[in-house]
């Protein structure tokens, strides 16, 4: 008679982390599914179970479960009964309106750095020189979204709005994991990321304000409807 086999405990794809000691139990679990959907770890339409979530990070299935209820509150996933949570997808209009909303706040910010001459492309250009670094080491399409993601706050924070910088940053995880699932999904979509960007800067540097404007239509908004080709 063959030996029971063990079910296996941890899912190979999840990376094993310890909570630190200063962070409650429902919190760290909550920050680690979430990072996992936002960087596309959890890819759309996966399933995840309690028991996956506690079997890398060694916490009991209480605050796990506690996570699943905040992020299912947040649509990032979708519980289902008995069987765990469906991550939530990515569709291309998903990408579209948030491309769009994005796009109205920083035509408005770049209009208000022209008319105020508050100078920016200094603090753009070392965003823009490691953002071709990593695209050229080919860094992980999350570490290079997040380089991509400081270089339009940077835009945005130069203004001065308190309450327009807060608002922008509030579509920052949405921005990480469409921006994520529109780089793996669209061929080419990374590399004329960052020539959009030197672009934008030697706009602003020069203070060509209707440059620094059709840059960022074409960057944010005219390739949006070529992604229905890859997304649902």
């Amino acid at each position: 008679m063959r030996e029971p086999i063990a079910l296996p405990r941890v899912r190979p794809d999840l990376p094993v982390v310890a909570r630190p000691p200063d962070v409650p139990a429902k919190d760290f679990a909550y920050q680690y599914i979430k990072a996992l959907i936002v960087d596309l770890t959890l890819p759309p339409g996966d399933i995840v179970t309690e028991m996956d979530i506690a079997g890398v990070t060694g916490l009991s299935r209480t605050p796990v479960r506690e996570a699943f209820l905040r992020l299912d509150a947040e649509r990032l996933i979708q519980l289902l009964p008995r069987r765990g949570a469906l991550v939530a997808p990515v569709t291309a209009r998903q990408i579209r309106e948030l491309s769009r909303t994005r796009l109205a706040l920083e035509l408005y910010a770049v209009r208000e750095l022209h008319e105020r001459r508050i100078p920016v492309a200094d603090q753009l250009w070392p965003l823009v020189h490691k953002q071709r670094a990593l695209l050229d080491d080919g860094a992980p399409y999350p570490e290079i979204i997040a380089c991509d993601r400081e270089f339009h706050a940077t835009i945005v924070r130069a203004v001065g709005n308190t309450v327009m910088t807060e608002l922008y940053a509030s579509m920052g995880d949405r921005q990480q994991r469409t921006g994520v699932a529109a780089f793996m999904a669209q061929p080419g979509r990374a590399e004329f990321a960052v020539e959009h960007h030197e672009r934008i800067a030697e706009a602003l540097e020069r203070a060509d304000l209707a440059g620094a404007e059709e840059m960022l239509r074409e960057h944010l908004d005219r390739h949006t409807d070529e992604l229905d080709r890859y997304l649902p």
